[in-house]
């Protein structure tokens, strides 16, 4: 056997092995993400165009590539101010993600009752636990936000 042919051999090898021992322990992208907010922190209310402190929590878990069924998210934040107004945000309809924000129509509510019905983006949801995300509609007279106590991407 002629040594340009083992040397040949032994380097198909050497790159079989790689790509077989690579192949079966790459982890795949991470795509599917969720948050916890259990530290809130302002509201805006865009009725009076009024800003205050609030205490409450909020909960977001979206799916940055499509499934095969789609995109999906879940957005829901609930927080108090001093007076005691109830402000809740609710995700009804999804139109994109990415690995940071949800888009789509969000209703909102205070004190139990539904006082507008917006489109907007909820953000700085790809940011590490101890940042915050935030919520604003596409006229920004809306705004709810949060420092991100917990999260989970698989």
């Amino acid at each position: 056997m002629s040594k340009k042919f083992r040397v040949s051999a032994v380097m198909m090898l050497i790159v079989v092995a790689l790509s077989l021992s690579l192949g079966g322990s790459a982890a795949p992208a991470t795509y599917v993400h969720g948050i916890f907010s259990e530290r809130a922190l302002y509201v805006v209310d865009g009725l009076t165009g009024d800003q205050y402190p609030v205490r409450g929590n909020a909960i977001a878990s979206w799916t940055e590539h499509p499934l095969q069924s789609g995109n999906q998210a879940f957005f829901n934040a609930i927080v108090h101010n001093a007076a005691g107004d109830r402000y809740e945000f609710r995700l009804v309809s999804l139109g994109n993600t990415t690995n940071d924000s949800i888009y789509g129509k969000f209703d909102i509510y205070k004190n139990y009752n539904l006082v507008a019905q917006v489109t907007g983006t909820a953000y700085g949801l790809s940011l590490p636990v101890g940042n915050y995300y935030k919520f604003y509609d596409s006229q920004q007279n809306w705004h709810v936000s949060g420092y991100i106590t917990d999260r989970l991407d698989y």
